[in-house]
């Protein structure tokens, strides 16, 4: 019987960070890879349906993309069924060692971003902004970090606990008081669940927080794996919207709740995108997420495939 669980937590976890998420991608493809074999047919459906459930994560397309190029590759060479398959669990092993890399260098980086006096802002609660706080109070540095609640998930409560537990000081407010609390920040670290040519794909609210940053002359950066970066071409990646009840859960008749997790904000607006090996001008992070390509079953939208629902 192989284990579906991977896949299921996958599309439920809505406060895991991206490391978290995309070893949950890798685990479902593997179930999805031991239960119908190597052969892309069969792989594409299984893989669309993984990157169904995080549509927002470009590093869980990227995989999904990486695999389907092997499995293709396999194809072409007339590779042995056995043989593709173990070419394919080791594509996915390498991808999750480069994607921990990257991470680690990313949050020397970062680290080195936070202001050496003054307040850090930042947003919900993205896990690479936090490794980069943490490691930042590890070296006894002075610290002082603004952040939100982020609602309704309330994800930036949980980073003030884990902030207040590393003895750093932090000032939590309600969502739409974070721009007032911004003009005490030297500079605000955000994170990236994609990035794309002109844009890149964060909590909602973001877009605000950054325009109220770019008028208090407040240098904001972006943290973000290469790994996340997907070109527009990548139709499968959806901000769509989840479950209404956190927001509302009984709300009376004639309310429509919604509730809008992500948004997408301009590159434009940010000082530059923080990556393994440096910190990419907006116009550069750009031109690399237009390079990078996903793979041509990946790039058509949803509910377009035969038997794919869109509902």
């Amino acid at each position: 019987m192989i284990d579906r669980d991977p896949r299921s937590r996958l599309g439920q976890d809505h406060h895991s960070g991206a490391s978290e998420l995309v070893g949950l991608a890798a685990l479902a493809a593997k179930a999805a890879l031991e239960e119908r074999g190597p052969a892309t047919e069969s792989l594409i459906p299984a893989l669309r349906r993984i990157c169904r459930a995080q549509p927002a994560m470009g590093s869980v397309l990227r995989l999904a993309s990486r695999i389907l190029e092997v499995a293709t590759s396999a194809e072409h060479a007339g590779t042995d069924p056995d043989r593709a398959v173990s070419e394919i669990q080791l594509a996915i092993g390498a991808f999750l060692a480069d994607f921990d890399v990257a991470t680690e260098a990313i949050v020397e980086r970062g680290a080195e971003l936070v202001p050496s006096s003054g307040w850090v802002a930042t947003y919900s609660r993205s896990s690479l902004v936090e490794r980069v706080l943490l490691a930042t109070a590890a070296r006894r540095r002075p610290l002082f970090v603004l952040l939100t609640e982020s609602r309704p998930q309330l994800e930036g409560r949980e980073l003030a606990r884990k902030l207040a537990g590393a003895g750093v000081p932090c000032w939590l407010t309600v969502d739409a008081a974070g721009g007032l609390l911004l003009p005490q920040a030297r500079a605000m670290l955000l994170g990236a669940d994609a990035v794309l040519p002109k844009t890149f794909v964060n909590k909602a609210g973001t877009y605000a927080l950054l325009l109220a940053a770019r008028e208090l002359n407040v240098p904001a950066y972006a943290l973000a794996q290469r790994a996340k970066f997907v070109s527009s071409g990548a139709k499968l990646l959806e901000l769509g919207e989840r479950d209404p009840s956190p927001v509302w859960e009984e709300a009376p008749a004639g309310v429509s709740v919604r509730n809008l997790a992500f948004e997408e904000s301009p590159l434009s607006l940010l000082r530059g995108v923080v990556v393994e090996d440096g910190v990419l001008p907006p116009g550069e992070a750009g031109i690399v997420a237009s390079q990078a390509s996903v793979h041509e079953a990946l790039s058509k939208p949803w509910g377009s495939l035969p038997g794919e629902s869109i509902g």
